[in-house]
Formats: structure tokens, C-alpha cells, sequence
């Protein structure tokens, strides 16, 4: 069964149905009821149809039936398309269609008057496939088809006399009693329960927003928390550069709040120790360039070679084994001119 109605549903039912507010709900909630009644009474009205067409002795009853059957087969054809409202009067329709066909075609009798009782049938259909209030115009419409009926339609002599007889208010006033207590009925209960279903699905929606808004509070205080450990981590290292460790850096990733200003403050420090090493190397070049002058100058006064053992590790390296050789030359020179 379940099987059957999926693959009606997937016939019968609009495509993309959103079913996100309320209203849209709603609408799909009587796409649905109304693709169900469909699957019942299509099926119904084709086979009254192919009887009527058969067994009837009137040749306009089958015109009648084949009003009705096309009715109910329209119904979910429309109810595809998307016009669920059209799709349902369709429905109801057709069960009014069936009820009065046979009082339309035929001169009114006691025999028939039961058949009144039946349309109170389309009344309940109107209340629950249309709004509400359908279900109060249809029971005035077929108190209106009951009354013209009983005025215009021709009677059998066996009608006749039992109004005579005193049986008008069971064949004329009790069948429209009925149309109208089952209409105000229908429309109180259907008003009540959509009015219930409504307020389910408000108290759906409340929840569901107290649930986005604890979402969202809960990923603010992550947030929150990630920008205080993001900042604390700035902040130590703000301090550990301000003690002089410029090898400090900001821990860096796509999760981290702060990661924008992480990853420059961390290329600055990059540079900044760059800046402080060549400070560094500029300064001690500066210091072993004067005590290479003074060294050279003493060597000058002592006439001694000036002889370097270790690199310095700087800029002078490459200029020492050149002073070297120059100044050893020079002291030998000055040595063969003091023999000779």
C-alpha cells in the first residue's frame, strides 16, 4: 500500500512542492489530501461511467456519468499542475454530479428522495479538501439543487400523494436540515483543526528558531573565545618581542580568529630579526674595523707582519688574507733593503 501511494504521490503531486512557511505547508497538505481522495475516486467514477454506459435506459444519463468521470480524472491531472484548489472542487463535483444525475434524468419519486441524504457526501469532501468555508457553500448550493428540484422537476403520482400525505418536512425539510447541521459541523470541526495545526506548526517553527539562535550563540561564544585566545596570544608575544626574543611568532591557521593579523605581525618579526642581524653584523664590522686599524697601525710601528689565525665572521673576512700578504711582503722587503 505504501508503495502505491508513493508512486500516486509522485504522479499526481506538484514537483518542488516548498513546504517552508507555514502557508506553503498548508498548500501541500491539501495537494496531498486531495491526490489521496483522487486515487479513490477516479478509479470509482470511471467504473460509473462504464456501467452507466452499459445498463442505463435514459441516453442522458451516460452524458452525465462521462461529465463526472471526466471530472475525477481531471482532478489529479490539475492537482499535478498545481492548481489544488481546482483539483479538489473537481473531486467535489463529481460527487455531486453522481448524487443529482440520477434526479435530473428521472421524474421525482420517494424512491429517490434518500438520495438527498447523499449529498451531504460533497459537503464533507469541500471541508476538507477547500477551506473551510466551502463546506457552508456547498450544503446552501445543494439545499438550493434540493429545493429546485422538489419545485421544477416533474413528479411521479406516488410523490404526489405522499406530500399529501403530510411527508414533506422527511422528503424536502429533513434532507436540507441535514446539508446544513453536517456544513456548520464540518466547518467548525475543519476551522478548529487547521487552526490546531497552525499553531503546530508555529510552535515547529519557534523551536527551530531556538534552535538557530542557540546555534548561533553557541558558535558567537566559540568565536568569542577563539578571538580572547587569539588575542592573549598576540599579547605574549607582543611581550616576549619587547624582551628582546624576536624568534616569537603568532601560531597561524584557517580555524584562528585573528589568523589576518598573525600572519603579518609574524612577517614583520621575520623581518625585523632579518633587520636585527645585519644591525648585529653592521656593528660588530664596525668594532673589528677599528681594531683592525689599530692592530695594522701597531704592526706598522713594530715592523712586524700583520697575521690573521681565525675568520671573524664578517664582511672583513675576505679582505684579511689580502692585508695579510700584502703586509708579510712588505716586512720582507723591508728586511733585504735593511741587509743590503
Amino acid at each position: 500500500m505504501k508503495s502505491l501511494l508513493a508512486w500516486w504521490f509522485r504522479l499526481t503531486l506538484p514537483r518542488h512542492l516548498p513546504e517552508t512557511t507555514p502557508a506553503e505547508r498548508e498548500r501541500a497538505r491539501y495537494a496531498r489530501l486531495t491526490s489521496t481522495f483522487a486515487l479513490v475516486i477516479a478509479p470509482l467514477g470511471l467504473l460509473a461511467f462504464i456501467y452507466g454506459a452499459l445498463t442505463s435506459l435514459n441516453p442522458i444519463a451516460p452524458w452525465i456519468e462521462g461529465v463526472a468521470c471526466f471530472c475525477a480524472l481531471a482532478s489529479p491531472l490539475l492537482n499535478r499542475w498545481g492548481f489544488t484548489i481546482t483539483a479538489a472542487s473537481l473531486l467535489v463535483l463529481n460527487s455531486m454530479i453522481n448524487s443529482v444525475g440520477n434526479l435530473i434524468t428521472n421524474p421525482l419519486d420517494p424512491v429517490y428522495v434518500g438520495i438527498f441524504s447523499a449529498l451531504v457526501i460533497p459537503v464533507v469532501l469541500a471541508g476538507a479538501l477547500l477551506p473551510p468555508v466551502a463546506a457552508l457553500l456547498t450544503s446552501f448550493l445543494n439545499s438550493a439543487v434540493i429545493v429546485g428540484l422538489t419545485l421544477f422537476q416533474q413528479h411521479t403520482p406516488e410523490y404526489d400523494r405522499w406530500l399529501r400525505l403530510g411527508y414533506g418536512s422527511i422528503m424536502i425539510a429533513l434532507p436540507i436540515a441535514l446539508q446544513l447541521i453536517v456544513g456548520i459541523i464540518t466547518y467548525v470541526i475543519m476551522r478548529y483543526l487547521i487552526a490546531t495545526i497552525r499553531r503546530a506548526d508555529r510552535a515547529e517553527e519557534i523551536i527551530a528558531l531556538q534552535k538557530e539562535i542557540a546555534e548561533y550563540q553557541r558558535q558567537r561564544a566559540q568565536e568569542q573565545r577563539q578571538l580572547e585566545e587569539g588575542i592573549a596570544q598576540i599579547a605574549q608575544v607582543h611581550a616576549a618581542v619587547a624582551n628582546g626574543n624576536l624568534d616569537a611568532r603568532v601560531p597561524t591557521g584557517q580555524e584562528g580568529v585573528l589568523w589576518q593579523i598573525a600572519v603579518p605581525l609574524n612577517n614583520l618579526l621575520n623581518h625585523a630579526q632579518q633587520w636585527k642581524r645585519n644591525s648585529d653584523l653592521l656593528e660588530q664590522t664596525y668594532t673589528l674595523a677599528h681594531q683592525l686599524v689599530r692592530y695594522l697601525q701597531r704592526c706598522r710601528l713594530q715592523q712586524t707582519p700583520a697575521v690573521f689565525t681565525q675568520p671573524t665572521g664578517t664582511p672583513l673576512d675576505p679582505i684579511l688574507p689580502e692585508i695579510q700578504y700584502l703586509s708579510e711582503k712588505a716586512s720582507r722587503t723591508g728586511r733585504t733593503s735593511s741587509l743590503q
